[in-house]
């Protein structure tokens, strides 16, 4: 007998070593998709985390805004002011005025709430549109054969005249 053994033909090598790394890239597949799996619940656990936190962020500002309000009830100038101008009060010794319109109806006043008659912008395409139809619109223009009123037109100082 002989000492060494016999080496295995070369096509059964490679048969030996295909089937290996067959299973070696099922195995590396297997773990991949077990990681992959692993990492997507883990992204979206970390945005849902961040969503969170901005919640948080824009509730604790709320809080914040609220307090400052209430605290500025608690200031006697500030309540005063505030009933000068809603409810059109006057301290003892003053004289309260109130104008009338041609209805015999009394005017309104400033108002604290300022905030409702502010008008809500359009949205950027209504005003992009909105200046297309302005620019499709001529202006109007003077006929040219009228002249200026001399009475209202600014005269250049003559260099040559003295006063």
């Amino acid at each position: 007998m002989d000492p060494k053994p016999a080496q295995p033909p070369r096509a059964q090598r490679a048969r030996t070593a295909t089937w290996r790394l067959a299973v070696l890239l099922v195995v590396i597949a297997g773990i991949t998709i077990v990681l992959a799996n692993s990492l997507r619940v883990y992204f979206a656990q970390a945005q849902e985390i961040a969503a969170v936190k901005a919640d948080i962020a824009a509730t604790q500002e709320q809080i914040a805004d609220l307090e400052d309000r209430l605290n500025r009830w608690e200031d006697p100038a500030y309540v005063r002011s505030v009933a000068r101008v809603r409810l059109g009060w006057v301290m003892p010794g003053e004289v309260g005025y109130r104008v009338l319109g041609v209805d015999g109806q009394p005017l309104e006043g400033p108002s604290i709430e300022t905030a409702l008659d502010v008008e809500v912008p359009g949205l950027w395409w209504e005003k992009m549109w909105g200046s297309v139809r302005v620019a499709d619109a001529p202006v109007e223009e003077e006929p040219a054969d009228t002249m200026p009123d001399p009475e209202r037109t600014i005269q250049p100082p003559n260099p040559d005249e003295e006063d």
